[in-house]
């Protein structure tokens, strides 16, 4: 664990702490505390349990110390750059993950996606829109095509479409009402409401999208869940998954719950032909409780929403393979 210098004296100064007083209420040493405020994050080594215990008295998460998350937001507008506001999000270990991954194949950081994130957002949601409404056109050609060719069957199949032109005119008014997640559509073989949370036309069109480039070692979106947002609306997602380089699932697993980061690799391990060496590092890093707890445990504690009936089964599953 590398502690950034400049976040840790600016969110001391913001909470109004001397040294003293951090290393009093946090139990870590003032000359620790010095020593990480002026010693470059590249060359320093900390412990889990001194990042832990600072980022606790802080009030903030670990991330947030290490620069793998923003900083927390702010009432004060920074003297330096008046222009510039702080935000403060959580995230999960495995979207932290996705963001060094990013780094590490675009040099691109986090912070630069934040400022971009909201064009991003926009193109993929006219994109969307307009990617729905092609469809909509296409299905009245279709439907009108049924209806010049109608005649030649011995049964009217016209009728039979009255759901689906229902289901067409539901679909244009949630286009035009810019309604991504369909909130506004209905099943049409009974009165259930459209449920975002299982499925939903944005989720739909990152999948097409991702299934277009079909380029899986690099972006992939999965095909059923959901599981981005509160309440559910964005599909799971891998982003370059070839990059955890380790073939041991218990690895990958750790790296996904964020029990070993990438962000404290040593540059030389970021090399290409360093593979080896990195999954070693991952491997030699994981910690000792998760060597002996097992893949299962892991599984249970990266799946948060999992019902706690099958979460016991897990651990009851992980305690019997040991």
């Amino acid at each position: 664990m590398k502690i950034d210098p400049d976040r840790l004296r600016k969110l001391r100064q913001q909470k109004g702490l001397s040294r003293s007083l951090l290393a009093e209420r946090s139990g870590i040493s003032e000359r620790t505390i010095q020593r990480l405020e002026n010693e470059p994050q590249k060359t320093q080594k900390t412990q889990e349990h001194t990042l832990n215990s600072l980022a606790k008295t802080l009030g903030v998460e670990t991330g947030v110390l290490t620069g793998d998350l923003p900083l927390p937001e702010s009432d004060k507008v920074p003297a330096d750059n008046p222009d510039r506001v702080q935000i403060g999000a959580q995230i999960t270990p495995k979207v932290r993950l996705v963001y060094n991954l990013i780094k590490r194949r675009y040099g691109v950081s986090a912070t630069e996606i934040i400022n971009m994130a909201p064009l991003f957002f926009v193109l993929l949601a006219e994109k969307s829109l307009a990617w729905r409404r092609d469809k909509l056109q296409a299905t009245h050609g279709a439907i009108n095509y049924l209806r010049q060719i109608e005649s030649k069957f011995e049964h009217g199949i016209v009728d039979g479409l009255i759901w689906t032109e229902d289901g067409l005119e539901a679909e244009a008014h949630s286009i035009d009402e810019n309604d991504l997640f369909g909130k506004e559509l209905y099943y049409f073989s009974g009165d259930m409401p459209f449920d975002p949370s299982t499925n939903n036309p944005f989720a739909s069109y990152l999948r097409k999208l991702a299934d277009d480039l079909a380029i899986p070692d690099v972006v992939s979106v999965k095909p059923d869940d959901l599981s981005f947002g509160s309440p559910l609306k964005f599909p799971d997602y891998d982003v370059c998954p070839k990059e955890l380089d380790s073939n041991e699932e218990i690895v990958r697993l750790c790296l996904i719950a964020g029990r070993v980061r990438l962000s404290d690799m040593p540059e030389e391990l970021m090399e290409e032909d360093a593979q080896k060496a990195r999954e070693k590092w991952l491997e030699d890093n994981l910690t000792d409780i998760y060597k002996k707890r097992g893949k299962w445990n892991v599984l249970a504690e990266i799946m948060p929403t999992m019902p706690s009936e099958i979460k016991e089964l897990l651990m009851k599953e992980a305690g019997d393979d040991q």
